[in-house]
């Protein structure tokens, strides 16, 4: 485990630090065609839900959306419906170190920030990437031993409502996606929901394969490369995630999820 405090991030600050203030949100009587457009204008993966004072309600993800298109829920249908009303939030007050547990514990990518209920900012795994300053403690830490081994994948010829299917099913914000063992492509839950808004939800649209949207030659690393050269690799190209190749075969994943995983 690696302190906070060696990476350059001083846990005992208040989260707001970090956080993202003004964040992207929608109010619980938008309609759930609305909110989908809006992933797939802004790219979040989760959007806190409020009321008329901006009291938080909930939080709806791609995931929910998803279900709900699966289900063939009517999209005219208040977000409200559909959202998660158990939320894990981060009070303003709370420090940085606080939150990161409560990320950990909570396995849950992204927190609401409020203030007295009222939403004021969200905060990530990824801002805690971000916010690293100091490399120098992970540049003794190999990739290919902190990494995911032996990842979930798909075929290029899954065709993409199969994929949405796999992904509400085992919800993998990503996907490599490799054939006759060698790594051809990757595709993100966000990718794959903007997409879809695009095309209208269309029959058409997901009876193609996945090949016909994956992102084709994606940034990959070495299991040899060292965890601050990995990390600064992924800031540089503003990545959540990372695949590991070597000789073209995918030995695994890295993300911000498994880097807020090593501090403590």
């Amino acid at each position: 485990m690696i302190e906070l405090e060696e990476v350059g991030i001083d846990g005992s600050k208040n989260i707001t630090n970090i956080a993202t203030l003004n964040p992207v949100f929608c109010f619980e009587k938008e309609k759930i065609i609305d909110v989908a457009k809006r992933f797939a204008e802004y790219f979040p993966r989760t959007i806190p839900v409020v009321d008329k004072s901006k009291n938080l309600k909930g939080v709806i993800t791609i995931f929910d959306i998803m279900d709900a298109y699966l289900k063939q829920e009517d999209f005219n249908q208040d977000i409200s419906m559909i959202m998660c009303r158990e939320v894990v939030f981060a009070e303003k007050s709370e420090s940085i170190r606080l939150v990161l547990n409560k990320i950990k514990i909570s396995k849950r990518g992204r927190l609401p920030v409020v203030d007295e209920d009222k939403l004021i900012g969200i905060v990530s795994e990824t801002d805690f990437l971000r916010k690293t300053t100091n490399f120098s403690k992970l540049s003794e830490i190999k990739i290919g031993s902190v990494m995911v081994r032996k990842p979930f994948f798909i075929q290029p010829k899954n065709t993409i409502l199969e994929t949405i299917r796999i992904v509400v099913n085992v919800r993998y914000r990503r996907l490599p996606i490799v054939e006759n063992g060698r790594l051809v492509g990757y595709i993100t839950s966000t990718r794959l929901f903007s997409n879809l808004v695009k095309n209208n939800f269309s029959k058409e649209f997901v009876s193609k394969e996945i090949s016909t949207i994956m992102t084709k030659n994606p940034i990959t690393v070495s299991s040899s490369e060292t965890l601050d050269k990995v990390l600064m690799k992924m800031r540089e190209n503003d990545i959540s995630s990372i695949l590991v190749v070597d000789n073209g075969k995918l030995e695994g994943i890295f993300t911000e999820r498994d880097y807020t995983n090593l501090l403590t």
